[in-house]
């Protein structure tokens, strides 16, 4: 592999590799430092360079219990070869960022290019995610709180500060490298689409549009100071701490494999938290739709693309899929309790809009379950947010209904990533021809949107009552409709209970069910 060396204007000089024809990448780039593993991130400052920097290789993943993309691969139920022996972990020096620019000129890239920028942010639920991606701080050291160690210094929201430092760092050096600072989309899948989202929040332009993807803020609201604080006290019992003013520094100390481990096994949830900087306002699906909630992106974010997956519900079998057998009668159960005495009739119809009976079988119970949790989870959330964003910016609705084409249990489903596969092009060879095209057009519409071109109609326009979407899939299909249930294909019993007793009450019925174990 070739390399090529620049004299980046504000870095310095940096060694590439040409990653294929005309197309040069940067690897591991350092943006920030950390003082220890539950530090605020440090922007990473350069000063007089006279050092190369080697970006030839990925830089070290950030510590989790899953330092590859083994995991995702298993949701997709298809692989990809890697060298696994490449991917290394660090406590303090993981928070780099890999760059991919046309291939450098003579003497660097041509600076006077402004081309546009693209920032990805994967998923994984905050606890894991792959070192190919730019990343962040993950689990206990990204979103670990509590008000003893706020007394010590520590900052709650550890992971999405380092994804603001990523941003502001861009805007300070990716002109170097050929790119408009002024020109950036922010896009994520999943926890990284929440994490998009909850960027808006900031008072401080962050990026000039934003693609979340099968992922909003109203998937994981931030939880208040006092949750984070029980959360704490059960993580000190996994650690086996004593719950005194010495933890934070024990924890600080402690071994980095076995800080992450004892915390993924007791199941710790890795959860944004309220604070006055990153999360600082309490939301609900009543808030956000109805435009009262405080969004100060509202007001520098210029578009907007948002998406779901016809069964995104999918992931959420990793929160209680040990919990499969008679999950249907423990479901029916929670939601009659949850729903039953206090809304007369809206358990019955919700369980029967589903077809969930306490005597289903195991499998087909469970699937069911998925469903509900597809649409309260992904499906009604993009709705919420496109209702509040379309008031302030330009917004475009997607609809992915690409069957899975792998075998494995979700063969013949719109499964969670499965989008991003298809944007990304990484699987096309895997693909039928319909598929790879419906993949290839998704790819061109997203170009499209990041240079500031209409990817397609918007979702809604002034003085429409409806708005409309682009579906994709199956196969060639590949269209904009109306965004209404039955022509999107999606299911509008919840829409139709959301009229009688609110999102709110639904969601909060869903979530007594599934927080019975921890979050994915």
């Amino acid at each position: 592999m070739a390399t090529t060396k620049i004299l980046h204007p504000t870095v310095g000089p940096i060694n590439g590799s040409t990653a294929k024809e005309g197309v040069v990448q940067f690897l591991g780039l350092q943006y920030a430092t950390l003082a220890d593993r539950f530090a605020p991130p440090a922007m990473r400052e350069y000063g007089e360079q006279n050092e190369t920097i080697e970006a030839t290789k990925l830089g070290p993943q950030v510590l989790s219990v899953a330092p590859n993309a083994d995991g995702e691969f298993a949701l997709l139920q298809h692989t990809l070869e890697y060298d696994r022996s490449t991917l290394t972990q660090s406590d303090t020096e993981g928070l780099c960022l890999n760059i991919t620019v046309p291939e450098a000129t003579k003497g660097g890239p041509d600076t006077s290019t402004k081309l546009p920028v693209f920032v990805f942010i994967h998923g994984g639920g905050f606890v894991v995610g792959s070192n190919v991606y730019p990343h962040y701080r993950l689990g206990g050291p990204g979103f670990m709180t509590s008000s003893q160690m706020r007394k010590a210094g520590k900052k709650p929201n550890n992971g999405l500060r380092d994804q603001r430092t990523a941003l502001l760092w861009l805007q300070k050096h990716i002109s170097g490298f050929g790119g408009d600072p002024d020109n950036i989309t922010l896009m994520g899948e999943s926890a990284g689409g929440i994490s998009a989202c909850y960027h808006l929040f900031s008072k401080e332009p962050l990026f000039k549009r934003m693609m979340p993807m099968s992922g909003t803020m109203l998937l994981v609201p931030a939880v208040t100071p006092e949750v984070a604080d029980a959360n704490y006290a059960d993580a000190m019992k996994a650690l086996g701490l004593g719950g005194d003013h010495g933890d934070v520094e024990n924890m600080v100390k402690m071994d980095a494999q076995e800080f992450v481990v004892r915390l993924a096994r007791a199941g710790t949830p890795a959860l944004p938290v309220l604070d006055d900087e990153i999360c600082p306002t309490n939301f609900d699906f009543a808030s956000i739709m109805n435009d009262k909630t405080s969004i100060p992106g509202q007001q520098w974010c210029e578009a907007v693309i948002i998406g779901d997956c016809a069964f995104d519900g999918n992931i959420q079998g990793l929160r209680f899929g040990h919990r499969k057998k008679g999950c249907a009668d423990a479901f029916c159960k929670s939601i009659t309790n949850t729903l039953g005495s206090s809304n007369s009739g809206t358990a019955e119809k919700l369980l029967s809009g589903y077809g969930l009976k306490p005597d289903l079988g195991d499998d087909e119970g469970f699937f069911k379950i998925l469903q509900v949790a597809n649409d309260l989870n992904f499906y009604i959330p993009t709705l919420a947010l496109a209702q509040n964003l379309s008031k302030h910016m330009e917004t475009y609705m997607y609809r992915f209904n690409q069957p899975n084409p792998w075998e494995g249990p979700w063969k013949g489903h719109a499964t969670h990533i499965l989008d991003l596969t298809f944007l990304l092009q990484n699987f096309n060879e895997y693909l039928d021809e319909s598929q790879r095209g419906s993949a290839e057009q998704f790819a061109k519409d997203v170009i499209r949107f990041v240079n500031g071109q209409d990817p397609w109609t918007a979702w809604k326009r002034s003085g429409e009552s409806q708005g409309e979407a682009k579906v994709l899939g199956p196969n060639e299909k590949m269209e904009v409709v109306e965004d209404v249930p039955e022509k999107v294909e999606r299911r509008s019993i919840i829409l139709d209970l959301a009229r009688e007793v609110g999102l709110d009450k639904l969601n909060d019925a869903l979530n007594a069910f599934l927080n019975t174990t921890p979050p994915v």
